[in-house]
C-alpha cells in the first residue's frame, strides 16, 4: 500500500489551491497578505535571508555525525550492528539529502512525513521524504473508542496510512493540533513586505531607473537628432577629465539636473533590511549569520561563544526533534533499549577553547583519557589504560598545609 505515495499509482489529477496546502488547523480565510503579494512556500524562498536561514539549519543538521546507543549499567555504549535504513538511508538519495529534506520541510511546512518500506518481517529498508503538501494527517476513532493518528496523501486516494506507513516529525505546535506550525504562514504578513521590497527594488532599477539630467528642445526631434544631440553632450561632457567644464547650449535648449532618490524611495533599503532581522528571529538563527552586521551581535564576544550559541539555541530543537523520530522509527521494528544520537560536539570539536575545557576536565578529575578521547573522536587507549580519574596531588585542606602527608 505504501508504495502507492512512492509512485506505484498515478496521483489524482487536481488542483491544489494554497488553502489547501496550510487547511490543516490553521483556519486561513486568506492567503493574500496587506502588501499585495501571495506568499507560498516558493516566493517565501526568493528571499535571500529565508533560503539562507533553511540552508544554514538543514545542512549543519544534516551533515552532522550520528549514531545509535544504549545505556548499560548508566554508562552510554555503541549499538551494534546498526539498523539497516540508517547505514543507507534510500537507494535514490544519500543520507545527507534525506535528512536534508526532512529538515526543509519542517523548516516551511512545521511538518516532514517519510515513507517507511518495509519488508516482509516489518524492517523498514528505506526511508522516502513526501511532499508535506500532500499528507494530511488525522485523529481516527478505532472500534474501542480509542483514537489512533492516521494519514491521507492525494497520490492514493482513498487508502489510509498509519504510522507504520509513514513517520509523522513535527516542527513547533499549538495545543490541541497533531501538526506543526509552519513558520512561513505564520509570518506571511512580514515575508510579504519582504517580497513586495525585492520586487519594487528591482522594478526600481529595471523600470524607473533615473538619469542624470535633461536636455530639454523646443519643438519636435527626430529621433536620429535626439540621438545626435545625446551624443554630441556626452562627448564634450561625460569623464572625470570633462567634470564642470563650461556648457554652452543653443537653440533655445534648457538642462535640468535631476535631483537625488527622495529619502522615501529609498525606504526600500531598510525595509529589506528589517527583513533579515525578522527572519533571524523567526528561525532563531543570530543575524551575523545571515550576513547581517549592522549591530553588534550578543550572542557572544567570541566566534567560540557564538558557535556554541547557535549549536544551543538554534540546532538543538530542530536536532531533538530528528532524533525522536528517528528512534521512534527504529520502535517500530522492535528495537526498544537503543536510540539516535547527533555529535553535535564534532562542530567545536579541535578548537582550542574545546581542548581547554577537555584538559581542565581531565585535570580536575571530572574525565577520564578515554573520555577525553571520545570527545575528540578518538579511539579509547588498549587494555583500559585511560580509564582512571586523576586529581592534582598538590591540592590539601588548608588547615593542613605545612603538615607532613
Amino acid at each position: 500500500m505504501i508504495r502507492r505515495i512512492l509512485g506505484g499509482a498515478p496521483p489524482e489529477e487536481r488542483d491544489i489551491s494554497f488553502q489547501d496546502i496550510f487547511k490543516r488547523g490553521l483556519d486561513l480565510v486568506d492567503v493574500s497578505t496587506t502588501s499585495g503579494e501571495n506568499i507560498n512556500y516558493d516566493s517565501a524562498m526568493t528571499l535571500s535571508a529565508v533560503f539562507g536561514a533553511i540552508r544554514l539549519l538543514s545542512d549543519s543538521i544534516s551533515t552532522l555525525p550520528y549514531d545509535v546507543k544504549f545505556r548499560r549499567q548508566r554508562v552510554e555504549e555503541a549499538f551494534r550492528p546498526l539498523p539497516a535504513f540508517l547505514t543507507n538511508m534510500n537507494r535514490n538519495l544519500t543520507n545527507q539529502d534525506v535528512l536534508n529534506q526532512i529538515m526543509t520541510s519542517m523548516l516551511l511546512d512545521g511538518n516532514a512525513y517519510i515513507a517507511t518500506l518495509r519488508n516482509n518481517s516489518g524492517e523498514v529498508i528505506e526511508l522516502t521524504p513526501l511532499d508535506p503538501t500532500t499528507v494530511t494527517p488525522e485523529l481516527s476513532s478505532m472500534e474501542d473508542g480509542n483514537k489512533v493518528l492516521t494519514f491521507k496523501s492525494s497520490n492514493a486516494s482513498g487508502e489510509l496510512f498509519t504510522t507504520r506507513d509513514i513517520a509523522h516529525f513535527r516542527g513547533r505546535q499549538k495545543a490541541g493540533s497533531i501538526t506543526g506550525v509552519s513558520p512561513i504562514t505564520m509570518a506571511r504578513e512580514l515575508l510579504g513586505l519582504g517580497v513586495a521590497a525585492q520586487k519594487y527594488g528591482a522594478a526600481f532599477f529595471g523600470n524607473s531607473g533615473l538619469p542624470n539630467g535633461i536636455v530639454e528642445v523646443a519643438g519636435t526631434l527626430s529621433p536620429e537628432g535626439a540621438q545626435q544631440l545625446k551624443a554630441a553632450w556626452n562627448d564634450v561632457h561625460r569623464g572625470a577629465s570633462n567634470s564642470h567644464k563650461l556648457a554652452v547650449l543653443t537653440e533655445g535648449a534648457k538642462f535640468s539636473k535631476i535631483p537625488n532618490i527622495s529619502n522615501e524611495d529609498s525606504q526600500f533599503l531598510m525595509t529589506k533590511q528589517s527583513t533579515v532581522g525578522d527572519v533571524a528571529r523567526i528561525y532563531g538563527i543570530p543575524p551575523h549569520l545571515l550576513a547581517d552586521m549592522t549591530s553588534s551581535t550578543t550572542w557572544g564576544s567570541g566566534l567560540f561563544e557564538q558557535n556554541q550559541a547557535f549549536s544551543q539555541y538554534s540546532l538543538r530543537p530542530y536536532i531533538v526533534r530528528l532524533e525522536t523520530g528517528l528512534t521512534n522509527i527504529m520502535r517500530s521494528q522492535g528495537i526498544s533499549v537503543a536510540y539516535v544520537k547527533f555529535d553535535l560536539a564534532s562542530m567545536h570539536r579541535g578548537t582550542a577553547e574545546s581542548i581547554d575545557r577537555l584538559s581542565k576536565g581531565l585535570m580536575n578529575g571530572i574525565y577520564s583519557i578515554d573520555e577525553v578521547r571520545e570527545q575528540l573522536a578518538l579511539p579509547p587507549l588498549p587494555n583500559g589504560e585511560g580509564t582512571q580519574h586523576f586529581v592534582p596531588l598538590n591540592l590539601a585542606p588548608i588547615d593542613q598545609i605545612g603538615q607532613d602527608q
